[in-house]
Formats: structure tokens, sequence, C-alpha cells
């Protein structure tokens, strides 16, 4: 009897303690199941991010402003200055890529690095042009080639662009 005991009592252990739901081990499978849903909307959306920047960098080398409202917010505010550029909004970036075009042409990009974090994409580049033509009053073209190491950040609100700097 008492060997039996001895053998039936552990096993009696083991069995109720493996039996029934654990709260504490089900709130945290559900805590990890909303961590890892949250990680994967964040990396969407940093993914749709980083797929509007190239967008925006794109329609800004082919010269191109067809389409930019549709990742561009209207009160979009770039905080670099450009040369004879003083409107506002998505104006502003009109006259930006404008301007932008007209003085430099045969513009290529190397993308070297596009990160984002938070509401900013950081895209960093090498960007070659010639400058045909001239920006603004007192810098006219100079028909020489530029090989510049670029950043650009952008400011994100709505999966749409709002702010840039730009720093060569």
């Amino acid at each position: 009897m008492k060997k039996a005991l001895l053998i039936t009592l552990p096993l009696v252990v083991i069995l109720w303690s493996c039996g029934g739901p654990d709260p504490e081990h089900e709130a945290m499978m559900a805590e990890h199941k909303a961590m890892m849903t949250a990680d994967s909307a964040k990396q969407a959306s940093m993914g749709q991010m980083k797929q509007t920047a190239q967008r925006f960098l794109d329609l800004w080398f082919s010269g191109k402003t067809d389409g930019m409202e549709e990742i561009v917010a209207e009160n979009f505010k770039s905080n670099i200055p450009m040369p004879g550029v003083t409107s506002t909004g998505i104006q502003q970036l009109k006259d930006m890529i404008t301007t932008s075009s007209t003085a430099f042409t045969d513009n290529k990009t190397e993308d070297l690095h596009l990160i984002a974090e938070g509401d900013r994409v950081v895209a960093h580049y090498r960007w070659k042009g010639v400058n045909t033509g001239s920006m603004g009053e007192g810098m006219p073209a100079t028909n020489k080639p530029i090989d510049l190491h670029t950043v650009d950040v952008l400011r994100f609100e709505n999966g749409k662009v709002v702010e840039h700097w730009g720093y060569m």
C-alpha cells in the first residue's frame, strides 16, 4: 500500500500541475501576440514610408511633379532655401523640382541607405548631374558635372510627406 501511494502521489501531482488553464501564461501569450501584431503593423508602416520616400526622390530627380499630391501633403514645408522659390505648401515643392531640374540635367542617383524610424525616413544617396542651367540670380550655369553625397530627411503624417530637410 505504501509503495502504491509513493508511486500514485507524484503522478497525481504531475497530472494536476499540467492540467487546466494557466491565466498568467495565457495573459503572457496574449501580450506577446499583441506585440507581434503591433510590430508587424509598424514594419508595414515603415515599409510604406520608405516606398513613398523613394517615389518622392524618383519624381524629384526625374523633374516630374505629376502625382506628387498622392504622396505629399498640401501643407508641405521644405527647410532648405532654394534661390527664386518663394511659394509655400506643395507648390513650393513643385517649384523646387522645376528649378532643380532646369539647373541640373543628366541626373543620376545611387541609393546608399534608406532608413525609417518613427515618423521620418532618411535617404542617403550619391547624386550626379551637370549644371547646365542657372539657379536663380547670381548662380549661372557652370556646365560642369557634380558628384555629391546627399542626405534627405522626410517627415510623414497620415502616410504623406509633410516636411523635408536636405544636406549635401
